[in-house]
């Protein structure tokens, strides 16, 4: 069809109900996906959202050789975590804690006497007191001995067990460790000390005179048990389950 010389008329882009640009029906649509990045999909080699990529480090996993987060490392110390080998280590106390150079029968001896200074002349003075306030009579003096010897083997027992030491021992350099190490109990601290109650007996006729045979005889028995024993533990040590004397 000619036009007689004239331009044929452009198309009306309403006429066909598009727009410009608009694929025409029948024609093969555009690929969108070549014009907009897909998520999840790597563009242009660049990294994939939410997919692991090679070569770079993920959390958790080790990379070449350096720590993974949040697991332990074989060889090096965990934080929080106790070292050395626990018991006798930097961690607990182990089984020896208490434990030492036994303590030599003459330091024993001489803490032994000064305890008894100590308990003895305060006693001594206010029986003497009582005495003579009483004229002498012979319940106050037998009541006074029996205070006499109450007071001596509860400070004993009580220093030992409470403060692992008397102070003679203490101004000695000895402590008083129970068999599992630390201060003895209070019951292992009065059979240790058991026999100075015999001093509650001295004020009774006859029986005050066996009972001083019988601490004479308790007092040699225990330095020769200790001079005989490798770890130093006199029999009473023994009796009150293994405690012990240590130089501290």
């Amino acid at each position: 069809m000619t036009t007689g010389g004239y331009p044929p008329p452009q198309q009306d882009p309403r006429a066909t109900g598009g727009h410009p640009g608009a694929p025409s029906y029948g024609a093969t649509p555009p690929d969108y996906t070549q014009q907009f990045p897909q998520y999840g999909a790597p563009q242009n080699g660049g990294p994939q959202y939410g997919a692991p990529q090679y070569g770079t480090p993920q959390y958790g996993t080790p990379q070449n050789g350096a720590p993974q987060f949040g697991a332990p490392q074989y060889g090096a110390p965990q934080y929080g975590a106790p070292q050395g080998s626990g018991f006798g280590g930097q961690g607990f106390p182990g089984p020896n804690f208490g434990t030492g150079t036994p303590g030599e029968l003459l330091p024993r001896l001489g803490a032994r006497i000064i305890d008894g200074l100590i308990v003895g002349i305060p006693m001594g003075i206010l029986t003497a007191i009582m005495l003579l306030a009483s004229g002498g009579s012979g319940f106050v003096n037998f009541f006074m001995t029996v205070v006499s010897g109450v007071v001596a083997f509860g400070y004993w027992t009580y220093m030992e067990s409470a403060r692992g030491a008397t102070v003679g021992k203490k101004l000695l350099g000895l402590s008083v460790a129970g068999p599992a190490g630390g201060n003895p109990t209070l019951e292992q601290a009065a059979k240790r000390n058991a026999f100075v109650a015999l001093q509650i007996l001295t004020g009774v006729p006859l029986l005050g005179f066996l009972a001083g045979l019988l601490s004479l005889a308790t007092y040699i028995g225990i330095a020769v048990t200790i001079e005989q024993d490798g770890d130093k533990q006199g029999f009473h040590d023994k009796f009150a389950g293994g405690t012990r004397v240590r130089k501290s």
